[in-house]
């Protein structure tokens, strides 16, 4: 028995061109949108965390708090993933000389890429800072994944449909991260990024060598970032890119321009495959009806 569809190959494109149109002008959209977010509190005044690896002594509370806050299940990973949020990791030199723990999570760039490729808008950059997600508006592209410069956002593959999953720096919580809230060495503090910098600052001052360069990750790097961090070895050791004050988003700029070309070319796609399908399973009359 032949499957007769009760769609009109002329139908079909009309909805299919609708559809594509609508993404592209979302798409636009999204990206005003985000550029003009930043502007509605001023930097120093947005979420912020600093994380002082000389500090931290690795009782990974912080890993334990996130967990108890977003009700992740437990799982053993070495890497951050769809249900580990903040993972602490140790840093060994290979002769033994150097050691320093990092804590690895979103780092909530303060111009973030992942959310300038998100073609639907479903990251974005709040009014005071942080970067989060909007499971309905997701298409699963993880163009997100790959424009990320710090490699955060995960996918949950244990969903039957999967989720972007990553830190959202707890911010409907009233006390702020629970991360922070809990870290007994005062290695992680949580407020304003214009108070954190000026915290950061002074700890280099009164520790002259302690910290590496003396200078602090995230004031400046790409285009800077609410997670501010402290380091006695090099921040390249721990994980953390070298990256210069170039924002992030103009880096992958060309992957967002092109994703309207690449809708319009999946329509077209499905276009050429309706039509050869419908040529094989109608008969000429019904062509000649459609």
């Amino acid at each position: 028995m032949q499957n007769k569809s009760n769609l009109s190959r002329r139908e079909f494109l009309k909805i299919a061109g609708a559809g594509l149109g609508s993404l592209a002008l979302t798409a636009n959209a999204c990206v005003s949108a985000g550029a003009s977010s930043n502007e509605e509190l001023p930097l120093e005044e947005h979420w912020a965390l600093l994380y002082d690896a000389t500090q931290c002594s690795g009782c990974r509370e912080c890993e334990r708090a996130c967990k108890a806050y977003n009700k992740l299940p437990e799982e053993n990973v070495d890497d951050l993933s769809g249900n580990t949020f903040t993972l602490i990791k140790l840093y060994q030199s290979e002769d033994g000389a150097q050691k320093s723990f990092r804590k690895y999570q979103c780092m909530h760039c303060v111009d973030p890429a992942c959310a300038a490729s998100c073609p639907v808008g479903a990251l974005h950059k709040i009014e005071n800072g942080p970067v989060v997600y909007d499971a309905y508006k997701c298409i699963g592209c993880r163009y997100c994944m790959q424009a990320c410069a710090f490699g955060v956002p995960r996918y949950d593959w244990s969903l039957a449909y999967p989720f972007i999953r990553k830190c959202e720096m707890c911010y409907h919580r009233e006390a702020g991260p629970a991360c922070a809230d809990i870290c007994p060495k005062q290695a992680l503090l949580f407020g304003r990024r214009g108070d954190l910098l000026e915290i950061a600052k002074m700890r280099i001052s009164v520790n002259p060598g302690k910290y590496f360069e003396d200078r602090v990750y995230g004031e400046f790097e790409g285009g800077g970032t609410s997670v501010l961090i402290l380091s006695g070895v090099p921040f390249e050791a721990i994980g953390l890119p070298g990256l210069d004050p170039q924002p992030l988003p103009d880096r992958t700029q060309w992957a967002l321009n092109i994703v309207p070309a690449i809708f319009f070319g999946v329509g077209g796609a499905m276009s050429a495959v309706y039509q050869r399908t419908k040529n094989k399973t109608s008969t000429p009359e019904e062509e000649v009806k459609s």
